[in-house]
């Protein structure tokens, strides 16, 4: 590594996040519809390159205690840290390894069913970037799957004028962090203009980050946004070959224009093109892409019912209607409507599902006693794709059911307690981040150890937050499955 990238992350702890687009399960189903036939992540090898203090990793560890995990990262304090916390949470099959991904060489021999690498190829070196489109090429197993993670050119292209003003602006005003420069920059953008209003939203997502994020981020010693044709030039030169992107709806966003659909249908033959096309026409910023070895066995056409294989859940508030059904977001905002019987169906049982994910070869069954017909299985696949690629449901590589009623003596298990200590954000079952950015969340979280009651925990809540609706926030964990985890079994 050049010295100002090492010097950042040996003087400053790279901030504890998990990333949901890393979660094996997801990165499985992008991969099996681009015909890819993948290793059921259960009993398979991963690896994270980048792990940090392990806080993506350990949690998918905890899930899959049959894995075998391994994080490499070149920070020395970030890697003791996460040793640390791994002995403390008794995961015997989770190997970090303080080292440089150009000097390290896996042990045994064997190739990877996954390796994710969040937040690396735009910020390192060239000869870094090639080491890791190459690392991968040479470790993954014949159906192993890659993700990496990159900023995307048109997208960047504002931010990084905006961050070689906001350097110069710290430089020269006495501000004492990039967030105070990017808050003084949109209060001088006004709103007056689409532009204004543009750059005014830019500048909002930037100092959303926060002061932690930032030197990691948008003001690293680094940061090379690069053309999506670029990189999967660059991935192919290693031999690699693209799939798609680890989140299906990320392949064909919606805020495309009529017209853009049918340029977009004119490209089928190339489909690199299209999505390079699709990059200039939203202003996409961030990618993250599934690849696999470009001798890797990948299938040309992928019936429909691939998808019966895999599970689902509806992350919307499913509404019956006078004309059928419609689907709204948690903000109220109504994302589609309804009239057939089969999308009816299917969106009434999924709404009685909650949170979790469930085998869609099950909901089948649930929808055809409720139809009181069989259910036409090649239908039912088009129409899950469909939803799926509109973002109206989450599909996973294999079902996660947990209890979504929080138990009498809450236990958010070893793993969480140790990072609720350090104020850390728990994660969730599907691999989401929440955070505990109050102190007195905090507190209350660390007494979530299975020793106290309910009513104990809301008299300690009362005490310390009287303001603040326990009842309201347990009800939340529990419906992300913060209790029902195999550590705490």
């Amino acid at each position: 590594m050049t010295d100002p990238v090492y010097e950042l992350y040996h003087s400053h702890a790279y901030p504890a996040m998990s990333h949901p687009a890393t979660d094996p399960s997801v990165m499985a189903v992008s991969a099996a519809l681009a015909g890819l036939e993948v290793r059921p992540p259960p009993g398979s090898s991963i690896l994270e390159i980048g792990c940090a203090s392990g806080h993506n990793l350990l949690p998918l560890a905890a899930r899959w205690p049959n894995c075998r995990f391994t994080g490499i990262d070149f920070s020395k304090s970030a890697i003791e840290d996460a040793r640390e916390t791994a002995r403390l949470a008794e995961m015997p099959h989770v190997e970090f390894i303080e080292a440089d991904l150009r000097d390290f060489v896996p042990g045994d021999g064997c190739g990877y069913d996954y390796i994710f690498a969040h937040g690396i190829y735009s910020w390192v070196p060239e000869d870094v970037q090639r080491a890791l489109l190459d690392f991968c090429t040479k470790h993954l197993s014949s159906q192993g799957v890659a993700l990496i993670s990159y900023n995307t050119l048109p997208g960047w292209s504002l931010r990084k004028s905006i961050v070689d003003v906001t350097r110069n602006l710290l430089v020269r005003s006495g501000k004492q962090s990039h967030g105070e420069i990017l808050a003084l920059l949109a209060m001088a953008t006004g709103s007056h203009t689409p532009y204004a209003r543009h750059l005014n939203t830019v500048l909002h997502e930037m100092f959303g980050k926060g002061d932690d994020i930032l030197p990691f981020d948008d003001f690293a010693p680094i940061n090379d946004p690069c053309t999506f044709v670029d990189f999967v030039g660059k991935a192919s030169q290693s031999g690699m070959r693209y799939l798609g992107e680890s989140k299906l709806a990320e392949n064909f966003p919606l805020d495309l224009a009529t017209y853009a659909l049918e340029v977009l249908h004119s490209l089928a033959a190339e489909p690199l093109l299209s999505q390079q096309m699709i990059d200039v026409l939203t202003n996409r910023k961030f990618r993250r892409s599934i690849l696999c070895r470009s001798d890797a066995p990948v299938r040309d056409r992928i019936p429909a019912t691939t998808v019966l294989n895999f599970s689902i859940r509806c992350p919307h508030l499913f509404t019956r209607s006078a004309n059928g059904a419609v689907l709204t977001c948690q903000s109220g905002n109504q994302l589609a409507s309804f009239d057939k019987p089969l999308a009816i169906a299917l969106y009434n049982i999924l709404s009685e599902t909650k949170t979790q994910s469930v085998p869609i070869h099950e909901v089948i069954g649930q929808m055809a006693d409720q139809l009181k017909a069989p259910v036409d299985v090649h239908s039912f696949g088009r129409m899950i794709l469909d939803s799926a690629r509109k973002n109206l449901v989450s599909l996973r590589y294999e079902p996660l059911l947990f209890d979504t009623v929080p138990p009498a003596y809450p236990n958010l298990g070893k793993l969480r307690l140790l990072g609720a200590q350090k104020g850390q954000p728990l994660v969730d079952q599907h691999h989401a981040p929440c955070l505990l950015n109050d102190a007195r969340k905090q507190q209350i979280a660390v007494a979530m150890d299975g020793t106290n009651r309910i009513d104990a925990l809301t008299t300690l809540a009362n005490t310390i937050a009287p303001d603040f609706d326990f009842n309201r926030w347990l009800n939340h964990l529990a419906a992300r499955g913060m209790f029902s985890s195999k550590e705490n079994r």
